[in-house]
C-alpha cells in the first residue's frame, strides 16, 4: 500500500531491551529472543527459507542478506543500481537462487543463480505509481500482486522460477472497494497454495481475502478484522487448502488488541475471529512444521496452539517478518535487527 512506506517513517518503534523469558503450559518451551549479529543497518522485511534450510532477507538500498546456518550467521549482497530500492519481498529457492521483489515507485523483480554475487533484472515497470505488494511461489510457478490499476488488484505470473513475467488476466478478478490495497509489510500478504491462492487487503471499509481454487474462480470474502487507510489485513499465512490464519490490525495504533486476527477451516471462504486476541498490531503470521502459529509486530510476539483459535503473548520483542526452520524461529526487522528463538 502506497501510504505505508510514508506513515511508517514517522513512527517511532520503541522496543524493550530485556526480553522476558515465559513458560508455557504446553510441551513447547518458549525461550528468550536471541539477538543475532546482522551485517546490515537496513530495514528487513522480505524474509523466506528454502527447503534445504537457506535463508534470505531483504530490505531497504537493495540490500539482501543469506545464512545457511538456521540464522546464526548471516552474508551480505547487494544488488547494484538499487539505491532507494526497497525490496519489501524475497522469495528463497535454494542456497545459490533467489527472488526479490521491490515495493513502492515503480517496480522491479530481480533473481539470482549464484548465491547473490550476481542479479538479474527479470521484470521492470518505471511507472511511480505502481505498487506491488508480496510475492509466493509454489515450485516455479509465482503470483506478485500490486495494489489495484484500474479497479483490479495488479497481478503478475510467472512459471519459470521468477526468470520471466507476464500480466495474468485481470478480467478474472473481483472488482476492488474504493481504498481497498494490499500492505508490503512483509510480503506476506499471498499464499499460492497447491491448489489455490489468497491474497490478503484492507484499506477500505473492509477487509477481504481475494480466494481461487482449481473448482472455483476468484472470490472476496469478508473478514472480521478491522479496515480503514491504516488498516487490515497484513500478513496469512495456510497450513493446508483449509486451516489458515490472518494477522493484522492498525499499524498507527499498534498496541490495539482487538479485530487484529482471524482463522478460517474452510479454505478461505468463511473466516471468525479468535477468542484470545494477538496483543496488538501484529505484521506477520507463520506456522512452524507442528501446526504451532506465531504471529509478530512492533509491539511484541505472540504463540497459538490451537490454529489461532486463541493467542498467548510469548515476548514483548517484535519484529516486521518471521519465519520457522524445524524448531527455530527466525525474525527480522527494523535496521537490521535479526533474532531468534528456538522451541
Amino acid at each position: 500500500m502506497k501510504n505505508l512506506i510514508f506513515l511508517l517513517s514517522l513512527i517511532i518503534l520503541t522496543q524493550c531491551n530485556a526480553p522476558q523469558t515465559n513458560s508455557l503450559e504446553s510441551n513447547i518451551s518458549i525461550k528468550t529472543w536471541l539477538s543475532i549479529e546482522s551485517p546490515t543497518k537496513s530495514h528487513l522485511r522480505g524474509l523466506d527459507a528454502a527447503a534445504d534450510g537457506t535463508i534470505w532477507a531483504s530490505g531497504i538500498d537493495g540490500t539482501v542478506i543469506r545464512s545457511i546456518d538456521t540464522g546464526a550467521r548471516w552474508d551480505k549482497f547487494q544488488i547494484p543500481n538499487c539505491d532507494g530500492i526497497d525490496f519489501r519481498d524475497v522469495e528463497a529457492f535454494d542456497k545459490d537462487f533467489a527472488v526479490v521483489m521491490s515495493s513502492g515507485n515503480g517496480l522491479r523483480i530481480y533473481y539470482t543463480e549464484d548465491h547473490g554475487l550476481n542479479w538479474n533484472l527479470s521484470y521492470e515497470d518505471t511507472n511511480s505509481s505502481v505498487f506491488f505488494d508480496g510475492i509466493d511461489f509454489n515450485g516455479a510457478r509465482g503470483i506478485a500482486y500490486g495494489d489495484p490499476v484500474d479497479g483490479k488488484l495488479a497481478m503478475l505470473e510467472t512459471s519459470d522460477s521468477g526468470k520471466t513475467w507476464t500480466s495474468y488476466n485481470q478480467s478474472l478478478m473481483p472488482e476492488t472497494l474504493e481504498g481497498e490495497a494490499g500492505f508490503a509489510a512483509s510480503g506476506t500478504g499471498i499464499v499460492l497454495g497447491k491448489s489455490a491462492i489468497w491474497i490478503a487487503t484492507g484499506g477500505a471499509n473492509e477487509s477481504r481475502v481475494f480466494n481461487t481454487s482449481a473448482l472455483n474462480g476468484w472470490t472476496a470474502n469478508s473478514t472480521p478484522l478491522l479496515s480503514a487507510p491504516s488498516s487490515g489485513i497484513f500478513s496469512m499465512a495456510f497450513l493446508d487448502d483449509t486451516h489458515g490464519i490472518l494477522v493484522g490490525g492498525d499499524y498507527v495504533d499498534s498496541t490495539r488488541a482487538l479485530n487484529n486476527a482471524a482463522f478460517t477451516m474452510d479454505g478461505g471462504i468463511n473466516w471468525q475471529e479468535p477468542s484470545i486476541f494477538p496483543n496488538g498490531y501484529r505484521s506477520c503470521v507463520a506456522f512452524m512444521e507442528d501446526g504451532t502459529a506465531i504471529a509478530t509486530g512492533r509491539s511484541g510476539t505472540d504463540i497459538s496452539y490451537d490454529e489461532g483459535q486463541t493467542w498467548e503473548v510469548i515476548s514483548d520483542q517484535g519484529y516486521y517478518s518471521c519465519i520457522s526452520i524445524g524448531n527455530t524461529l527466525i525474525g527480522t526487522g527494523r535496521s537490521g535487527k535479526i533474532g531468534r528463538v528456538k522451541f
